[in-house]
């Protein structure tokens, strides 16, 4: 069973991504900085302001620019400032919402001038240091074509650079927003294709009738409104004056005939038809043969149904609890394919998929004969229980449905958690683990050109989905595992897994189990341990640093364990986020140049919403107790396991048995014995099959107005340079392909003067037209 094929995925369209390209611009990491105060959108020639209105539909925190209507939100700039800054009670808008202002007819570089800058818009330029700018990589602003065609932050479709083109794509916006972008990709867009966006959609004009009647009646000219009802009445068999929305959407909702396409329509996109929910809820027929999934009240019964029979799997014994959901899963996973799942209103139903996979999976025990044996059914693939257990909190948000999930995993994946834990334990006693000695580092260490990227708490399961997400981008990515230095915390286990092991030594184990300098014996503070890695040939790299690729480098991002002992069980929320943050750095460090970046880790984490268990150790018996471990003191005898020391056989390590962890409230927690604190990946990274064919770097990219002249390294001679708007897309060039000299330099030229300040890359291409290298440049230079 996989539990991932039944969650429903919208389909969708250019709006619905233009929100979350929006909302994205908002993303921050609260270890380093504070939420943006606001999202300033400027737009100097108004291109966007036709689609503000469906805008304002999905995303109530969009303010504008523009005379006082607070119905509409939209006011000058002191009244957008106060509303920023949650001045005023009459405009509400969350704390964890970041508000995003729309600045028609307004320039970034107006807002950057500060004595320049318009009397009317003073209150606003200070937002741009408390909050971010939604502008192009180059700071320009978004215009509708550059979001489009730009792959990075924009859609990255193909469209005709001309004249027509682009007055027909911006006089066909309102039309092309709600167009899934299913069809318009793979084909090269041109006017005619915008053109066609007017024909005649009656599925549309109806549906936009029903979300909001008397919006759309005095939109529309008289021409228009008489002929949507005669549509109305020749296709639908409705008067829309006489018959009204409540009518229109009983007959909606019953999907017969040719309502049946107006249904798939809504259900494509439902987001942009806001009003129609609520029109359903009110329409429903007093019928016996209803159709359930037409109605929002009856996937609410249905919901409440779910979650009462969730909070009732306490009461059961694992088998049952298995066996209960199965059953749910049955009468409930339909609901899935319903469009209320696409609005996010049916979370229980979407988080059944990961648990009805948990009551298959966890059914039967983890075993093994040996550690080795165990670390291999975990590896293949038990793996998949602790993602779908997270897969499963992930879907729901509300507190009464987290308390539900809590109860169903409780009765189904704890019993699974604790059992493999408490075998692994049992192995260890008669197998330990490898220490110091026991395994080498051959799995980490790297060459000239290669970096080594230590990511802390990255737990094997979540390595899976890194690693997935980065072959999707089309890079070499290569697996393997590791045992975790005990106790598995970053004193103790960060260090394992660099390349100056030798340089380290265990004296005695303390309170905080941090080794020593072998040279020495200081305590390996992070300046002492960064001074090693130099020493070594591994410099420290800072979040923000590049380095030099034709040598070697140490550097570190992620925050998942900081996430996970601050969030505790609700880590879950933001574990999607950290992936996409380490991607965006391996990208920049391969596109800078390193060869292979080697991803290491410390220790994994065990994680059950609701709290782990509690096992007491008495604390006159430790010098320190942490969550899952602690230091003895003295010649102290424990009742619980203990370990060997990484860093010294000699010093023991008490260990929380099973699952258990010495405190009380523990969601989150490491430090003990378990496969999910201890196994851990190792990840080797190329940037796909072009590294090593060719070596070739670009070392310059400059500007004269649309002249770009590049200079490139190289080993060999015949190589060749071109810009293109997609990388791998010969088709997306916007220049003639050059041949570059004996000096490895090229000059190519952009002949259309539009593409001035849009994204582009340089690329690198040997004889075979093989893509070799690349390099990101803004057309006609940065500002």
């Amino acid at each position: 069973m996989q539990y991932s094929t039944y969650i429903a995925l919208p389909t969708t369209t250019v709006i619905e991504a233009l929100v979350r390209a929006l909302e994205s611009a908002a993303k921050y990491n609260p270890n380093d900085v504070v939420q943006p105060a606001a999202i300033l959108w400027t737009d100097h020639d108004s291109q966007w302001q036709p689609i503000i209105p469906q805008l304002r539909r999905l995303m109530p925190q969009l303010l504008t620019l523009g005379e006082y209507a607070p119905e509409h939100r939209t006011g000058p700039a002191i009244w957008l400032r106060s509303v920023v800054d949650r001045a005023l009670e009459n405009v509400e808008i969350s704390q964890e919402t970041t508000p995003i202002v729309y600045l028609p007819g307004i320039s970034r570089q107006e807002l950057r001038a500060v004595q320049e800058c318009p009397d009317h818009l003073k209150p606003l330029v200070e937002l741009q240091y408390r909050g971010v700018c939604w502008t192009q990589k180059n700071g320009k602003d978004w215009t509708v074509e550059a979001f489009l065609v730009s792959e990075e932050g924009g859609l990255g479709l193909n469209v005709a650079r001309d004249a027509a083109t682009r007055r027909a794509m911006l006089g066909a916006l309102a039309e092309l927003a709600t167009t899934s972008l299913e069809r318009l990709r793979g084909k090269y867009l041109e006017a005619e294709d915008f053109d066609k966006l007017f024909s005649d959609d009656p599925a549309k004009d109806l549906l936009l009738w029903l979300s909001d009647s008397e919006m759309v009646k005095s939109g529309w000219k008289e021409g228009r409104w008489n002929a949507f009802k005669s549509r109305c009445k020749t296709d639908f068999k409705f008067d829309p004056d006489k018959d009204g929305e409540l009518v229109a959407a009983e007959l909606l909702g019953k999907q017969e005939g040719a309502w049946a396409r107006v249904w798939e329509r809504f259900a494509e996109a439902p987001a942009l038809y806001p009003g129609v929910p609520e029109l359903l809820g009110k329409a429903m027929p007093d019928d016996l043969f209803v159709e359930l999934s037409s109605w929002p009240q009856k996937n609410e019964e249905q919901e409440v149904v779910l979650r009462q029979a969730l909070l009732n799997l306490e009461k059961e014994t694992p088998a049952a609890a298995c066996e209960q959901i199965l059953a749910l899963e049955k009468t409930h996973g339909e609901r899935r394919h319903w469009v209320w799942a696409k609005l996010d209103l049916a979370p229980l139903a979407n988080a059944l998929a990961p648990l009805a996979f948990l009551a298959e999976r966890t059914s039967s025990k983890l075993g093994g004969g040996s550690v080795s044996d165990m670390a291999k059914q975990y590896v293949d693939e038990a793996w998949e229980v602790d993602a779908a257990a997270l897969s499963a909190m992930a879907a729901v948000k509300s507190s009464v449905d987290v308390q539900a999930l809590c109860k169903a995993l409780n009765a189904i994946y704890r019993p699974w958690l604790e059992s493999a834990a408490e075998h692994l334990q049992a192995l260890v006693e008669k197998e330990p683990l490898p220490g110091y000695d026991g395994q080498g580092l051959e799995d980490i260490l790297v060459d000239s050109g290669g970096l080594i990227f230590f990511a802390d708490g990255l737990r094997f399961d979540v390595s899976q989905r890194l690693a997935e997400r980065m072959r999707a981008k089309g890079w070499s990515v290569t697996l393997s595992t590791r045992w975790a230095g005990l106790p598995t915390v970053t004193a103790t286990a960060k260090p394992a897994v660099s390349p100056v092991t030798r340089d380290i030594k265990g004296l005695d184990l303390g309170e905080d189990f941090l080794p020593a300098t072998a040279d020495g014996g200081q305590p390996l503070t992070t300046d002492r341990f960064r001074k090693l890695l130099a020493a070594a040939g591994y410099p420290y790299l800072g979040s923000d640093e590049a380095g030099d690729p034709s040598g070697r480098a140490w550097t570190e991002n992620g925050e998942l364990d900081k996430l996970g002992h601050a969030l505790q069980g609700k880590l879950v929320g933001r574990i999607e986020e950290q992936v996409e943050l380490l991607i965006e750095r391996i990208q920049c460090l391969l596109d800078t140049g390193w060869r292979e970046i080697r991803i290491v880790t410390d220790h994994g984490w065990l994680w059950l919403p609701g709290g782990l268990p509690k096992v007491d150790l008495p604390k006159y018996l430790t010098a320190s107790r942490w969550a899952r471990c602690a230091a003895i003191k003295g010649g102290s005898k424990v009742e619980v396991p203990t370990v060997q020391w990484h860093w010294n056989s000699d010093e023991r390590v008490a260990v929380a048995p099973g699952i258990a962890c010495f405190g009380a409230g523990n969601e989150y927690a490491h430090g003990g014995l378990s496969l999910q604190e201890s196994l851990i990946p190792v990840i080797r990274v190329t940037a796909g099959e072009a590294v090593g064919k060719t070596a070739a770097k670009v070392v310059d990219v400059s500007w004269a107005g649309l002249r770009c002249r590049v200079q490139i390294e190289a080993v060999q001679l015949g190589l060749f340079v071109d810009l293109r708007t997609k990388v791998n897309d010969p088709s997306s060039s916007i220049s003639k392909v050059r041949s570059a000299d004996s000096k490895g330099t090229a000059s190519l030229l952009v002949i259309d003067e539009e593409l001035e300040g849009m994204s582009a890359a340089v690329v690198v291409l040997d004889a075979s037209g093989y893509v070799i290298t690349k390099q990101s440049t803004i057309i006609g230079g940065e500002d």
